[in-house]
This record gives C-alpha cells, sequence and structure tokens, in this order.
C-alpha cells in the first residue's frame, strides 16, 4: 500500500518535472502546479491536504478526492481516475495559463500535464485502439475486375460517422508523380467498366480527382521533403492510402462500425492524434473553428481549404463534427516520417 510520504515525494517530483519540462523556476512552476491540477492556491495547501485526506479515510478518502485523485493514477485500477482527468483537463490547462507571465500554447500545456502525471502516449496524442477494435474493409466500386482497388471502411468518433477511404498503390516508391501515373493507369483501364459503386452517383473518375487533390494539399510547400510522404496500410497484404472524413448519415453501411474512443479537446490549435491500428498509423486531424470561441486562424479559409480537397469526396458530410456542441473541422490522414519523429520527441 502507498503511503503518504511516497504521495508527499510523487507530488514533490510533478512539480519538479513540470518546471524542468517548461523551463521555469522551481517555486514559480510549483505554484502554478498547485493552483492548476490540484486546485490549491498554494503547494503548501496541497501538502497540507494530502495530509488532512490521508489521515482521515487514508486511500479511499483520496481516491474519491475531486483533485487529489489524480496523484494516483498508475497507483491503483485507474481508468475512471484517467477518464475523469480526460474531461478536466482543459479547465487544468486553462488555470496555468491563466496565471503565466509567458505565453505557452494550450494544447501544449496538456500534452505536459499528461506527461507530469505518468501519462506518456496521451501526451503524444497517442490512441492504441486494441485488440478489439476492427474495420469491416469493403471493395468501393463492386463490379470492377479488381473490386478491391478502392475500399473503405465506416467507424464512429464522438458519436459522429467517419468514412475511411484506401485506395491501393502496391508500387514500392511513393511520390506524388507515381501516385497520380498509377490513378490515371487506372482510369483509363477502367473508364469503359460498369462502374459499380456502393455510393450511387460516384465514379472512379470522380474519385481519382478527389484522391489527387487530397494529396495535393497534403503536399502543399513540401515537394521532394520524404519526411512528409505518406506511408500506405496495408489491408490483406496490399499497400493503400487511407483518407477519411464525416460520412452522409444516410451513406452509413451496414457492416461493423467500431467506436474509436479520443478525446478532441476544446482549445484552439491543431489537434493531431496518431491512432494505432494492428501495429499501424493513422492520423485524425480535428481544428475546433467554432464562431463562439476565439481562433487563432481565419476558419472561413481554413475550412474551404479541406472542403475543396479531403472533405470533398461524394460521401462527406458538409457538416462539422460536433463535440459537446462545439463544432471541429476533422478528417482522417495516413501516417508520415514527421509525425513518427514527433511522437518519438
Amino acid at each position: 500500500m502507498i503511503s503518504l510520504y511516497q504521495l508527499k515525494n510523487k507530488l514533490n517530483k510533478q512539480a519538479k518535472e513540470f518546471a524542468e519540462l517548461l523551463e521555469f523556476p522551481d517555486l514559480y512552476a510549483q505554484g502554478l502546479w498547485a493552483r492548476g491540477v490540484y486546485n490549491c492556491p498554494h503547494f503548501s495547501d496541497t501538502h497540507n491536504s494530502l495530509t488532512e485526506a490521508f489521515e482521515q479515510k487514508k486511500l479511499d478518502s483520496i481516491l474519491k478526492h475531486d483533485s487529489l485523485k489524480y496523484l494516483m493514477i498508475n497507483e491503483y485500477d485507474d481508468q475512471e481516475i484517467i477518464e475523469s482527468l480526460h474531461k478536466e483537463i482543459e479547465s487544468m490547462a486553462n488555470r496555468i495559463e491563466s496565471l503565466m507571465l509567458v505565453d505557452i500554447e494550450t494544447l501544449e500545456l496538456v500534452s505536459v500535464i499528461y506527461q507530469v502525471l505518468g501519462l506518456p502516449e496521451d501526451a503524444k496524442f497517442i490512441v492504441n485502439t486494441g485488440a478489439d477494435f476492427r474495420l469491416e474493409w469493403r471493395p468501393y466500386f463492386d463490379a470492377f475486375d479488381d473490386p478491391l482497388i478502392v475500399q473503405y471502411a465506416d467507424l464512429k468518433v464522438h458519436g459522429c460517422y467517419f468514412r475511411l477511404i484506401a485506395s491501393k498503390f502496391p508500387v514500392e516508391k511513393l511520390s506524388l508523380n507515381d501516385i497520380k501515373k498509377y490513378m490515371y493507369i487506372n482510369h483509363v483501364n477502367h473508364d469503359s467498366e460498369f462502374e459499380g459503386c456502393i455510393s450511387e452517383g460516384n465514379t472512379f473518375s470522380k474519385h481519382e480527382h478527389w484522391l489527387v487533390l487530397t494529396l495535393e494539399l497534403f503536399r502543399s510547400g513540401k515537394v521532394n521533403k520524404a519526411q512528409f510522404n505518406p506511408t500506405t496500410f496495408k489491408i490483406e497484404g496490399m499497400r493503400y492510402l487511407v483518407y477519411g472524413f464525416p460520412l452522409i448519415p444516410s451513406f452509413v453501411s451496414d457492416w461493423h462500425k467500431p467506436d474509436l474512443c479520443l478525446q478532441v479537446k476544446n482549445l484552439d490549435g491543431d489537434q493531431k492524434f496518431i491512432v494505432r491500428i494492428d501495429q499501424q498509423a493513422l492520423v485524425f486531424h480535428a481544428r475546433r473553428v467554432d464562431t463562439n470561441f476565439f481562433n487563432t486562424i481565419d476558419y472561413e479559409k481554413y475550412i474551404s481549404l479541406y472542403q475543396s480537397s479531403v472533405l470533398s469526396h461524394f460521401d462527406a458530410d458538409n457538416n462539422l463534427l460536433k463535440v459537446n456542441g462545439v463544432k471541429y473541422l476533422s478528417f482522417f490522414r495516413p501516417f508520415c516520417l514527421e509525425d513518427k519523429k514527433e511522437a518519438q520527441a
């Protein structure tokens, strides 16, 4: 059983690590950490509250405490505490930000809080889906001679349906020109075929146009920079490029639709989640664009940029993702080497 001394020592180490990560003086960091995370006016008050709670009912009192319970992360069965942290961490970061004398992005503060509380994967916005998470891939043009040239799978994020579109790309060397050539060849080969698309009205020509626009968007200004090249996603041993978008509700498939558990934050800035699926990865991107909140971007230009590319797909819903009433522009894209570099930082 963990002792009061061990908990106090853990609290001290948290404040010390918080100071080191943000390069703050120790005493200054202690005050921010106490008020931001544990809602105590002074660091000494956090120690006093801990002593009082421990002497009353020992660990049970701490586990049920509104803020001191976060000290118990990685000590006991802490899933309920972690879920509470996901909901409260925005408020923690906002409290710290309101007290600071320097400008630090709120999303960076969120990452630091997760790191200090002992959740390094949450700090890097890494989502491990687990063994029970399964994507049900199906042919998108099921009348083609090669029905696996384009596949799709549906899933849910925050109660909203998303569609992943996987375009086969068997060539090992991946570049924008190579992809354009390969898609053009496929277009020519399937030009006279009955389209047979699962979304009535869509065609391979439209799919090709959407994919090229999407690739050009994500490669804009990054020509010849290999670290930004999208990685392929393997389905049954074949390489695919996978992008995704919010799905028109009437287009939702009858197949299995897994629920992806990630926590989009009501904060300004680009939120990039690395989603691990069967030892592979996709990136889920979300950006708050709600006019009821301050945004550091021209949200209309930002939305139009993506609505003319990845969100222009025939199946894409014009409505934005809503989380607790707040709107976010969101999509899936392939993982790249730059994402790996950031995740390891």
